[in-house]
């Protein structure tokens, strides 16, 4: 995921590089070939080391290393901030997405995802606002199968992954969760990441995509 993913910023046109015809009219020097390879290896040296002092100012209070996001930066990313196409203020928000998507990934609440709220797709979650919305940033962790925490209890008949035996009120997880000898109960409430909602018709007038988040 690039930057630009991860920000929501569009793609921009680049101004292509001049070409200078002269320069392919210009016979090779051999004699300096040795010490033009050497500037080059020498300036990439300097470059990088600009980038990383870059990054370690945009992680100052960030949980993540300047090697982490660089290794998150595309190598036209890369380019584009040394032609000054993206900001060093850029790249510190891109930091702190890079944390707050690393953390999601591994199912924990961003510190500032303090109201509950209700997902059509991923049910109840964490926000940093309540209400209802069509999709949300946890979206991300249903479609790749990771874990969503959850502010309150569900109840496994209405999870998508609930299967039903023949018992009227019994069945099992299709996602291997922890359950009894004899299975789970459909409407007994209980913590589970894995829950998602059965889908159902749904008045989209009562539902609201997220806000733009602008806390950081």
């Amino acid at each position: 995921m690039s930057w630009r993913e991860t920000l929501g910023v569009t793609t921009s046109a680049k101004t292509p590089y001049a070409h200078n015809s002269q320069n392919a009219q210009k016979p090779i020097d051999t004699g300096n070939c040795a010490d033009i390879a050497g500037s080059a290896y020498r300036g990439l040296d300097q470059q990088t080391s600009r980038l990383l002092e870059t990054l370690s100012d945009a992680c100052k209070g960030v949980d993540i290393t300047p090697a982490e996001v660089k290794e998150a930066l595309a190598p036209e990313d890369i380019e584009d901030w040394r032609n000054g196409a993206i900001s060093d203020d850029t790249l510190a928000a891109f930091a702190r997405s890079l944390e707050k998507r690393r953390k999601m990934n591994l199912g924990k609440r961003p510190t500032h995802y303090t109201e509950q709220a209700t997902c059509n797709y991923c049910g109840p979650i964490w926000l940093w606002f309540s209400g209802k919305v069509l999709t949300c940033p946890w979206c991300w962790n249903r479609l790749k199968d990771m874990p969503i925490p959850r502010p309150s209890p569900i109840c496994c008949g209405d999870c998508i992954h609930f299967r039903r035996v023949g018992h009227p009120n019994l069945g099992h997880c299709g996602k291997g969760e922890p359950e009894a000898i004899a299975g789970l109960l459909d409407m007994e409430q209980r913590y589970c990441e894995r829950f998602l909602p059965k889908p159902q018709q749904t008045n989209n007038d009562q539902l609201r995509p997220p806000r733009v988040e602008t806390k950081r």
